[in-house]
């Protein structure tokens, strides 16, 4: 059981959750862009202004979260991601929303401390290892609260015909959860950076290249939630495609998010029994066969329920890949080094959504599907295929003793080699 202080902490993080994601701008947001541009494949460059600025962004803000404190850099994406919904709703042009997104990728480019801040609180007190189960009742009610905005949203447009209230509305609401930001107590942590930034750079990139499970992570990071943010960004466009109106597209939404949500509750216990290479063999399997599925279905009004998986994926690969990679990194470099990782996940986006773009302008939304299903499940492959090899080897090996090797000499470097791997660490 946590201590009584502890719980108040997590609880308040939860209500800090919650009023961040009460977005009820979420089902109109590209619907609001897309009907101000010309083509898909403008609309695919507006977003990728804001990947090119989280590029930019990504890592200097990293390191400065590792060394200046959770809290601070809370606040500061908040503050940012307010400004960047009202610039969307002021906007009406390329450049304009160009200027939004450049703005609102600085506060997600600070949001790389809001996991650390959780964890880092139960690890203060011991209780670390509970952190997937925290983390996937965080995502529990940041999806509920994300639906029960989406059905908000939809009340507010089916009212007032209007979709840009909703970004209006939705910069107002986020002002809440700055408030609840500020009540935050830094989490009482160690954390032993180096002397410099440069410094603190190359060391996580060390963290990096030397343990094969963070840059397997990182690499499930990249394929499996680039094509689930791609598919994020088309869904509100998708699902006018199949023939929803505004008011059905909201209500979907918000009744995808439930379920999701219902998942995310499990996050922990999924886990603990299918292990780290079962539940992320299961992520892979079930986006790619979603996004197949899109493709096979076609003009199909059931098809609409593929996207069940793919919100169940979308709830539980950022918690899930958030726990493993953060009980394999030191508080003094994980900031640094999961934000190496959104780096690398930015780059993806900034290289594959402009193809997705042009894909689907040339040959129709239903393409989108087969190309999201083939980047997902051959790259994802080799990192199941590796982390079978590296991280967690099947069936697992009890190396024998060189002494009972027969045939051949073995070296007395060996046998030292040998020795030393039997003391314990």
């Amino acid at each position: 059981m946590l201590p009584p202080e502890v719980v108040a902490k997590v609880r308040r993080f939860y209500t800090y959750q919650a009023a961040s994601s009460f977005a009820i701008w979420i089902p109109f947001w590209t619907l609001w862009i897309r009907g101000n541009l010309g083509s898909d494949f403008e609309f695919t460059l507006v977003d990728v202004a804001f990947w090119i600025g989280l590029l930019v962004f990504q890592l200097p803000v990293g390191v400065i979260a590792d060394r200046t404190g959770r809290k601070r850099t809370i606040l500061l994406s908040e503050v940012f991601r307010s400004a960047g919904i009202l610039g969307y709703g002021l906007a009406t042009t390329f450049a304009g929303f160009v200027v939004a997104n450049v703005v609102w990728s600085l506060g997600a480019a600070f949001s790389i401390g809001t996991s650390s801040y959780l964890y880092e609180t139960l690890l203060a007190t011991k209780h670390e290892s509970e952190f997937p189960r925290y983390i996937g009742r965080n995502t529990m009610i940041q999806l509920l609260a994300n639906a029960a905005g989406a059905f908000a949203g939809g009340l507010v447009v089916q009212a007032l015909r209007d979709l840009r209230l909703t970004l209006f509305a939705g910069a107002a609401l986020n002002l809440v959860a700055v408030l609840v930001a500020l009540t935050f107590v830094e989490p009482a942590v160690a954390r032993t950076t180096e002397p410099t930034y440069t410094e603190q750079l190359r060391q996580g990139l060390r963290v990096v290249r030397r343990r094969e499970g963070v840059a397997l992570l990182i690499g499930l990071e990249v394929f499996l939630g680039v094509t689930l943010y791609m598919m994020a960004l088309y869904r509100p466009l998708y699902l006018r495609f199949l023939g929803l109106s505004d008011a059905q597209v909201a209500l979907s939404i918000a009744g995808f998010l439930v379920v999701a949500a219902v998942w995310s509750a499990f996050a922990g216990g999924i886990s603990r029994v299918l292990g780290e290479f079962g539940t992320i063999a299961l992520l892979v399997a079930l986006a790619s066969a979603a996004f197949f599925g899109i493709y096979g279905a076609g003009v199909f009004s059931g098809a609409v329920l593929f996207q069940v998986p793919i919100y169940v994926v979308w709830s539980l690969q950022p918690a899930l890949t958030t726990a493993y990679l953060n009980r394999r990194l030191e508080p003094g470099q994980r900031a640094t080094v999961l934000s190496m990782g959104a780096f690398a996940y930015t780059l993806a986006l900034v290289i594959l959504e402009p193809v997705a773009g042009l894909l689907t302008t040339s040959t129709g939304l239903l393409s989108l599907g087969l190309f999201l299903g083939v980047v997902t499940i051959v790259p994802c492959a080799y990192i199941l295929a590796r982390w079978r090899m590296t991280v967690a080897p099947w069936p697992a090996m009890t190396p024998l003793p060189s002494r009972l090797v027969g045939g051949g000499r073995v070296s007395r470097f060996h046998r030292l080699l040998e020795r030393i791997s039997r003391l314990r660490p």
